[in-house]
């Protein structure tokens, strides 16, 4: 059933349909200044929170990379001790077994160097930020050891004055490089715990 506006009647007395009328709204809220400071504030809570959060996240996205690289290097420095320590005994080793033998028989005994944490080293992103003491101490200890056996095995250094120098060389990365880098992973392992990461 369909309900048709009434109809009113003009000045004339023909009827006319009646007009809709629409809800009038009530905009005295609009002109009050306690509403607009109420909008203001809450653009600005808005803002702020956004802001807030947005920072914390940042925060905490970069406290989580620093610690991540941290591990990192900590398992590096850790596998690059390991490896030097076991160098350093393999030389050792080998002066004890050179000044024993004939000049025709030490190629027969040359040390066999653990590289594989020294030559990867280059490819990892982390390598530059072990301390570059470290680094260097490292690269003088392969290269001159290196040297050494090579002249003792061609005969260009007698054994013993070669075994001197290598007993120089070693000692050296006992007293100097291999403390230097057993403390940098232990400080890195203590910021570790000290963050709740577990590293062994």
């Amino acid at each position: 059933m369909d309900i048709k506006p009434s109809a009113v009647t003009d000045p004339q007395g023909q009827q006319q349909p009646a007009l809709k009328r629409f809800p009038t709204l009530d905009n005295r809220e609009l002109v009050k200044t306690s509403f607009w400071i109420s909008q203001i504030f809450m653009i600005l809570a808005t803002v702020a929170g956004v802001y807030l959060a947005a920072q914390e996240g940042l925060s905490q996205a970069i406290t989580f990379d620093s610690l991540t690289n941290q591990q990192n290097n900590y398992y590096l420095r850790h596998a690059l001790y390991d490896e030097v320590a076991d160098n350093v005994d393999e030389i050792d080793n080998y002066v004890a077994v050179i000044v024993t033998k004939a000049a025709h028989e030490r190629k027969n005994f040359r040390p066999i160097m653990a590289t594989f944490v020294w030559d990867n080293m280059r490819y990892s992103p982390h390598t530059l930020e072990t301390p570059s003491s470290i680094l260097s101490q490292t690269r003088r200890f392969y290269m001159k050891s290196a040297d050494i056996v090579d002249k003792v095995e061609r005969g260009f250094y007698g054994a013993a004055y070669g075994g001197k120098l290598l007993s120089a060389l070693t000692e050296q990365m006992r007293q100097t490089t291999l403390p230097m880098l057993k403390q940098s992973y232990t400080e890195l392992k203590q910021t570790l715990r000290e963050n709740d990461i577990e590293v062994e």
